[in-house]
């Protein structure tokens, strides 16, 4: 039987029908890295009820942002619109999916209540509501309605539907499991000690108390790079220290959610560091600067803080939100551009020109903060302008 490496779980041989593709980074989170010398299968099975939780917990932003996986798609979850408190369901990109309970808002008028506004998923379910409406009112005009009627996708404002900002007992062992694949799958290609990090197992399989994760969010920025405002990057990054006889973490996820993972504190190997970072929307490995030098003091102090920073982590989740709604409404409207200047049949080139000239970041942030009616008409005003100038 062939063997691929040792499971760093159980420390038996993986044999090939046993082998399985580890993602470090959570397929579900766009992950990309991945390897089959961390974990057998028996034993990677057992740790999917944490990922599971770690991968809820963040998959409002991956819907968003429409990241890929390997394999399945982000599954829609329920919100709430922020205008006027409706329940509804939100798709990749922050496309609405109405159910089949259509919208319907009434005026009362003579005593009777009458609709003004009505919102369904389709025509057809458009049509079946209005034709109950007519065997009451037969003087109702339905095809006339239905020509009338506004068809198109929009983006909701984004809504916060977690209930807590911070990560629970499971998600926190799943980023602690994060780290240690991270360690491991460096350590397979290089010199380095399993036995740093066995402690961890009893904590990663709920056997022991954390004392190993918490959150770091320091006065200046740990991962810097010349990087737009709106990537979405993962960061994962490790460091031993023999001169502190301390190997730690720092992970940054969607570069909001930024933790440090205590792997040992009796590390007398020699110095090294390694960081990976990726971008969720390219999907691809992208260079930062990792600004961290932690003395093992500070280390233990941030692991031992039973307080975590709640006004940081609020900050750090809004900020992220800000550059959704931005990335979102950007693309958005520079679609529309697209498909309205194809139809016209410019060139790529001139669409591209177009769209870099007229359609900034701020000009598309100043009009999504606009109120539906005026959004709509300074939309059409400006898509009138770049097509007429075109």
């Amino acid at each position: 039987m062939a063997v691929i490496s040792k499971c760093y779980i159980c420390n038996k041989n993986i044999i090939a029908e046993h082998s399985y593709d580890e993602h470090i980074i959570l397929n579900s989170l766009g992950g990309k890295l991945k390897s089959k010398s961390l974990m057998c299968r028996p034993c990677s099975v057992s740790f999917d009820n944490i990922d599971t939780e770690l991968s809820d917990s963040l998959n409002l932003f991956g819907l968003l942002l429409s990241i890929k996986r390997d394999r399945g798609e982000n599954p829609r979850i329920k919100a709430i619109i922020t205008d006027n408190d409706k329940e509804i369901f939100i798709e990749s990109g922050g496309k609405p999916a109405f159910t089949d309970q259509p919208i319907i808002e009434y005026n009362l008028l003579d005593d009777k209540q009458f609709p003004i506004y009505i919102k369904a998923k389709n025509e057809p379910k458009m049509r079946q509501i209005l034709e109950g409406f007519k065997r009451k009112n037969p003087s109702l005009h339905v095809e006339e309605i239905l020509n009338s009627a506004v068809s198109g996708q929009e983006t909701i404002p984004i809504v916060h539907p977690l209930k807590n900002i911070l990560f629970n007992d499971k998600q926190l062992r799943s980023i602690c499991k994060m780290a240690i694949n991270f360690y491991m799958h460096f350590y397979v290609h290089h010199e380095g000690k399993r036995d740093l990090i066995t402690h961890l197992i009893p904590y990663i399989k709920g056997e022991c108390k954390n004392q190993y994760v918490n959150y770091y969010y320091p006065d200046e920025p740990i991962v810097t790079s010349n990087l737009s405002e709106d990537s979405f990057i993962h960061t994962l990054f490790i460091k031993g220290n023999p001169e502190e006889k301390i190997l730690y973490g720092y992970i940054e996820l969607y570069s909001a959610f930024r933790l440090i993972i205590l792997l040992s504190d009796a590390y007398e190997e020699s110095f090294f560091q390694k960081v990976y970072s990726f971008d969720v929307l390219s999907r691809k490995k992208v260079d930062k600067e990792i600004n961290i030098n932690l003395s093992r003091k500070k280390i233990l102090d941030v692991v031992n803080n039973p307080e975590p920073p709640v006004k940081q982590i609020d900050i750090a989740i809004k900020d992220l939100q800000k550059g959704i709604v931005g990335h979102l409404i950007y693309h958005q409207l520079v679609d529309n551009l697209k498909n309205i200047l194809q139809e016209a049949n410019f060139d790529e080139k001139m669409v591209q020109e177009l769209i870099e000239k007229y359609f900034t970041k701020e000009k598309c942030n100043f009009i999504y903060r606009l109120d539906p009616a005026l959004r709509i008409h300074e939309m059409n005003q400006l898509l009138s302008e770049v097509t007429r100038l075109a």
